[in-house]
């Protein structure tokens, strides 16, 4: 049953709450908050006598989004408004002495009105609304210097914008100090309406930029993004740098500049260079720069002279009066080849177990990953005799590549270069050969880059994230992450201990399957169950929980797999579908040792495709002749074998060890007689006579202990592949041999023995996708004695024998 689904699905695959107000109980009036004209001032400019802390010009504004009103609503509505570090008025300053405040309705034709303590009240024109309605400002009464409360009557109207002037005088004027406004009403809801800020003093200086920081290798020279200077306050240039002022750039320790003088442009203006020395410019910016609001600058060259990688080359701008402003321009790297995806994008969330049409669920994803963008640093930095290589994590699979590019690199057809690519990789990676680009002119400006975007599907047990490794002989690993799988349903089962009892043995738990996300799974989508060598009776009962709104129909049991279809698609919640009363039955020839459950939607698979008999009809009729791949570019229907596959390579195992068949009066067997050897950097060991390959070598770890594969070590001694088990969910593996369980967990440093913990003398790890424990440790806890380790071979041997 593996065999066949591992071929047949993997081929499949690559082809009001409202606050209580006034109105509660008749009506609704909602309003957001928002500063319009907020000021920025530098310390000099709030402080002279001109300004003289005064703010002019500012005003927090309400728009109605919500006024429902009902006849006998309440429309009187008061208005708290409250200033922090300033206020409405001073005795003896700029402002007068008697209190008046703005308030301007905005409707159909705005109006303003202005109004004291002791005024009498005002209202505003009525052609402000078309209907007519009138609202008039009852009273304005200032409780403080920094506080005013305002009662207006009237119905608003839905987007109309009532605006309250900010006129007012700063109380501290320090580089950095804010002034804000905080509005409110117990009448209304007003959104946004907290510290919101008007008024502000910054630092009079320079603000500079880059479009991105670049990468530089080690003593090598890169030009900058484009370098914006303008003035954090003021209008233009001028504001900052007086009449004949000079604008000077400087760079880091470690960095200079490079090029020539003529290499520099200007988006404006002509500035004179005054000097142009290793590590500093100094522009005479003129009066056309002086009237721009922005100076652009290109063709700035860097470089790393004596600067390590990691370090950061820093640009200061400055001139004179004014604060110095550092931007970050470039970084060393110590590769000189970076592989990225935009930053900024978000990782595609693709489901796993369903090919690019997403047939059997109704998601809408292309399956395509985050653009890939490999380049170099520096023209000639490629080395084009070596073999480069881009890998994906096991059971995630190349369905076709969208838009490759290849600047600069000589390829004549780029989508031909990527099906070699896979076809060199051994159709799990993309190997390019040597030799099959032209690598650049170090005298060049053209620099090679390569883009392009994966479609990609994955194993139906895979999820998370697909981090793509470039690895090479004249490159630096790197990874990126590029995109996400999750599965479309979940399965939770438990381990059952049965004896064999041949017919109608009964599994005492229940099987539920869990749908992603509501309405996912299509109508007429079909699921099933099968055991590894072990067939299910006819008696199995499918259940649907009661919210979803899911149905399912066609339950029944053929050749030994349990099957039932999707009759309509779950509504507002995700299904939960509960397969109990399972029976199962068993030859009485099969071993004791644990049998995995296979759960999976041949629909989703493309096993099911309406013109043959369903999966469990066609269970163990289909030999194992190779993964069937789908041409990589997805230009044609040609079906071809491309790589030869092994129980792991496309699992669909929900649960493993689902079933463990126990004999009551079993005898210890805990003793080996098979001696293995295992050498370290090899992939392959020794079993007896036997020279068998592994698909990850032994090796030395960090602390200087070989490891050895657990699951290859274990079956080469004897133990049956079935009983050496492992939970994903908590990276455990387990191995059942004789009286004994033995297990141990990823990144621990302890085994447990039939439950007691032995301490081990390095922790478990996992590598390329296996579990690696060290020689003495598994040693003992498989109740091997003697091991013998050749330092001149690095070889380790596991001498069985009783």
């Amino acid at each position: 049953m593996k065999k066949f689904l591992s071929m047949v699905m993997a081929a499949a695959m690559v082809v009001s709450l409202v606050p209580a107000t006034a109105f509660a109980a008749s009506g609704d009036v909602k309003a957001t908050a928002k500063v319009v004209g907020s000021k920025n001032y530098t310390q000099d400019e709030i402080e002279s006598s001109k300004v003289n802390k005064k703010v002019s010009g500012p005003e927090v504004q309400l728009t109605f989004t919500t006024a429902d009103y009902a006849e006998s609503s309440k429309t009187a509505v008061k208005y708290t408004l409250s200033l922090d570090n300033a206020n409405f008025y001073k005795d003896g300053s700029a402002i007068a002495s008697k209190p008046e405040l703005s308030i301007t309705l905005k409707g159909d034709k705005p109006d303003t009105v202005t109004i004291g303590e002791s005024g009498p009240q005002k209202s505003f024109d009525s052609k402000v609304f078309a209907s007519g309605e009138v609202v008039t400002v009852k009273s304005v009464k200032f409780t403080d210097n920094d506080e005013v409360e305002v009662v207006i009557d009237g119905k608003m109207e839905r987007g109309a914008v009532l605006a309250f002037d900010l006129t007012s005088v700063m109380d501290k004027t320090t580089k950095g100090k804010q002034a804000k406004v905080t509005v409110e009403s117990d009448d209304i809801t007003i959104s946004n309406g907290s510290d919101l800020t008007y008024a502000s003093v910054e630092s009079k200086g320079i603000k500079a930029s880059v479009k991105d920081t670049v990468d530089v290798a080690p003593e090598e020279m890169v030009e900058l993004k484009e370098l914006k200077i303008e003035p954090a306050v003021g209008d233009n240039i001028g504001a900052i740098i007086k009449t004949d002022g000079k604008l000077k750039l400087k760079l880091s320790s470690g960095f200079e500049f490079a090029g020539k003088k003529t290499d520099l442009k200007f988006s404006v203006g002509n500035p004179t260079i005054d000097s142009f020395e290793d590590d500093e410019i100094v522009l005479n910016i003129g009066d056309v720069v002086r009237g721009a609001d922005v100076l652009k600058i290109t063709g700035l060259k860097v470089e790393a002279t004596s600067a390590k990688a990691g370090a950061v080359a820093t640009l200061k701008v400055y001139a004179d009066g004014n604060d110095t402003v550092s931007v970050e321009v470039a970084k060393v790297v110590d590769s000189a080849v970076v592989m990225s995806v935009d930053k900024d994008a978000d990782v595609p969330v693709i489901y796993s177990g369903v090919n690019v049409k997403n047939v059997g669920i109704t998601s809408s994803s292309d399956h395509e990953a985050l653009e890939v963008t490999v380049k170099e640093t520096f023209p000639g930095a490629w080395d084009d005799a070596k073999d480069f290589t881009f890998k994906l994590p096991q059971g995630v699979y190349i369905a076709s590549v969208q838009s490759p590019s290849a600047d600069n690199m000589q390829v004549a057809d780029v989508q031909k270069w990527f099906e070699g690519a896979y076809d060199k990789g051994d159709y799990e990676a993309l190997t390019f050969k040597r030799r099959t680009w032209t690598e650049t002119e170090p005298s060049s400006k053209n620099k090679a880059e390569l883009k392009f975007t994966l479609v990609l599907v994955a194993d139906p047990n895979f999820e998370g994230d697909v981090a793509l490794t470039l690895t090479g002989d004249a490159l630096k690993e790197q990874k990126v992450t590029v995109a996400k799988f999750v599965k479309p349903f979940t399965v939770e089962a438990k381990q059952n201990d049965l004896q064999i009892d041949y017919r109608n043995t009964k599994v005492p738990t229940d099987v539920v399957i869990k749908e992603a996300e509501a309405g996912l799974w299509d109508k007429n989508t079909t699921f099933a169950l099968s055991l590894d060598k072990i067939d299910f009776d006819d008696d199995a009962k499918v259940t649907v929980d009661s919210k979803s709104g899911l149905k399912v129909k066609d339950v029944k049991t053929t050749k030994g797999a349990v099957t039932f279809k999707v009759d309509s698609k779950s509504d507002d919640k995700p299904a939960e579908v509960t397969i109990s009363g399972l029976t199962l039955f068993m030859q009485r020839n099969l071993p004791a040792g644990a049998y995995d459950l296979d759960v999976f939607s041949p629909v989703m698979l493309g096993v099911d495709n309406g013109n043959r008999e369903s999966v469990a009809d066609q269970k163990g009729t289909i030999k194992d002749t190779g993964f069937l791949s789908q041409d990589i570019l997805g230009t044609s229907t040609t079906k071809r074998v491309v790589a030869d596959i092994n129980d792991d390579f496309y699992s669909v195992k929900a649960k493993a060890g689902f079933v463990n068949i126990i004999t009551a009066g079993r005898e210890d067997t805990d003793s080996f007689t098979t001696k293995v050897v295992v050498p370290v950097g090899e992939k392959y060991l020794v079993s007896g006579e036997n020279k068998v390959e592994i698909d990850v070598p032994a090796y030395i770890n960090a602390g200087g202990y070989t490891m050895l594969p657990l699951r290859a070590v274990s079956v080469a001694l004897g133990i049956n592949s079935n009983n050496v088990l492992w939970d994903q969910s908590t990276r455990t593996a387990t191995i059942m041999y004789g009286s004994k369980i033995i297990s141990m967990t990823s990144g621990q440093k302890v085994v447990y023995v039939n439950a007691a913990p032995i301490p081990a003398a390095t922790s478990v790890e996992i590598k390329d996708g296996r579990m690696f424990l060290g020689l003495r440790d598994l040693g003992n806890a498989l109740g091997v004695t003697d091991i013998t380790w050749d330092q001149a071979t690095k070889t380790a041997t596991l001498n069985g024998g009783k």
